[in-house]
């Protein structure tokens, strides 16, 4: 009598992001030949990430390259990394497949007998969850009214990797000290069968040519066709990307070399899509009494896209140091997303850039870590709520007064919005008594004022058809006092 129908639905599952410090003492490096720490970059990545009831366990590792100036005055680059692992708590099950980031928020670097390298890092962890309702889609010998509905639906999930490359002409090349890559995704669209992805690297090379240190700089776009075919035009599209590692080769002949720069990127696609379900929306039957048990499931889901390029600006004081003469170099720069929110006629992101710049003054090579709060409005539609990715895509400084070095960068920034779609369904009937039945001739329904079609049907128990035939002039919703008649064929 009453037919039930599964529908697949999917839901995002958020976790607050957990900070931890990570720390590390590198052995086999002598402290006291360190005469100056000139940058310190720092980079994370998930090496695995499970869910439990509650929880995720992440395991992560954080990369630390430093570059420092020593008692001799040669300027060397190491590269060392430390794993981690911590717990983030959230409303995950064991079967969720969970995903994680990892973000750099601090650094810090102390040298004394022994070095030791510290960053805060936050660890994010999600999951799309994959569930499914059970809504009442028939009622045989019922009136009933249905509607449709829209249940959000992962179509599919994908993981690639995208080899990336490009070179550059350079001097004597004596030693790289330092490789900076980031990649942040540009756009991604789903057509028939496939998902058009396009993202681009920012790297950064710092290397040391005729005794001087300076930087290469990388932009490297590309498109990547994921193929999948399930999906479809107008599906919605989350991706990420993430530089998995890079490396320098060095070419040319003597005094005119090659720097290239091979990235391993990985991308990972989320598809979803709004499937539309024609279910029972109310009945009532007019020989029982039935108890129907109503639904309202929630699902959170990704929509837009959108990037944009924003210009930042700031400075960095030198202190009580003595004053800059030129700047060198900026061998590394990173930006963290503090907030991201929705704003009446788009999206605010507020952050932090850090970047190390390195300069000279009267004692030679010096450096300042410099810090540049911004809070960005961008215009846009980004539905209940914005989530926000940030790379550096330029950086330049210069010594504006001695005590001051002015920043300026370009900053992309990856929106992403979010929504809620409510779905409202019966999701199960239980059949009680009969009804006493209405054994009378004429029948006289009073409606209230805003009464439907289905107001007379269940105080007259009769069906919709046989109302209107009695009554071929009645209109709804019904006034206050109107009146309906109907009459009863009694055997």
């Amino acid at each position: 009598m009453f037919s039930y129908e599964k529908f697949n639905a999917s839901n995002i599952i958020d976790a607050p992001a957990v900070e931890r410090v990570v720390e590390f003492s590198p052995s086999g490096v002598d402290a006291a030949n360190i005469a100056r720490v000139l940058s310190l970059a720092v980079d994370g990545k998930v090496i695995s990430a499970d869910a439990a009831d509650g929880y995720a366990d992440v395991a992560g590792r954080v990369n630390f390259r430093l570059v420092y100036a020593d008692r001799d005055g040669v300027v060397r680059g190491v590269d060392y990394n430390a794993d981690f692992t911590i717990k983030v708590d959230g409303d995950f099950v064991a079967e969720d497949a969970v995903s994680a980031a990892v973000y750099v928020v601090e650094t810090d670097v102390t040298a004394g007998d022994s070095i030791k390298l510290s960053a805060v890092v936050s660890v994010s962890a999600s999951a799309l969850r994959r569930t499914e309702i059970e809504a009442l889609t028939d009622a045989e010998r019922c009136y009933k009214t249905v509607e449709t509905v829209s249940v959000p639906s992962a179509v599919a999930v994908k993981s690639v990797s995208v080899p990336v490359s490009d070179e550059c002409e350079a001097g004597e090349v004596e030693s790289v000290l330092l490789v900076d890559a980031q990649a942040i995704v540009l756009g991604a669209v789903a057509e028939e069968g496939k998902i058009d992805v396009n993202a681009s690297v920012f790297a950064k090379v710092t290397y040391v040519e005729g005794g001087e240190i300076k930087t290469a700089e990388f932009e490297i776009p590309f498109a990547e066709e994921v193929q999948a075919e399930d999906v479809a035009e107008g599906d919605a599209v989350f991706a990420t990307v993430a530089v998995r590692s890079s490396k320098i080769v060095l070419s040319g002949v003597t005094g005119a070399n090659i720097i290239r720069f091979d990235g391993d990127v990985a991308l990972k696609v989320y598809v979803l899509r709004d499937k539309e379900a024609e279910v029972v929306a109310d009945m009532f039957m007019l020989a029982n009494e039935v108890e129907m048990e109503r639904t309202q499931a929630q699902f959170r889901c990704f929509g837009k896209t959108a990037y944009t390029s924003e210009k930042i600006h700031g400075t960095a004081s030198l202190g009580d140091r003595p004053e800059a003469d030129a700047v060198v170099a900026v061998p590394y720069a990173r930006c963290f997303v503090a907030k991201a929110e929705t704003a009446e006629s788009g999206a605010t992101v507020e952050g932090v850039l850090n970047a190390d710049v390195v300069y000279t003054d009267e004692s030679g090579l010096n450096s300042v870590r410099a810090e540049v709060p911004f809070s960005l409005d961008i215009d846009g539609e980004f539905g209940d709520g914005v989530k926000a990715f940030c790379v550096v895509e330029k950086v330049a400084a210069k010594v504006r007064r001695g005590g001051e070095i002015e920043i300026d960068a370009t900053v992309g920034i990856l929106l992403t919005s979010y929504r809620t779609a409510t779905v409202e369904y019966i999701s199960s009937v239980t059949l009680g008594e009969e009804k006493e039945q209405n054994t009378s001739a004429l029948s006289l329904y009073i409606a209230s004022d805003g009464d439907e079609m289905w107001d007379v049907c269940k105080a007259l128990t009769a069906t919709p058809e046989e109302i209107m035939q009695q009554n071929p002039s009645l209109s709804t919703p019904l006034a206050e006092g109107e009146r309906v008649i109907f009459f009863r064929s009694l055997s």
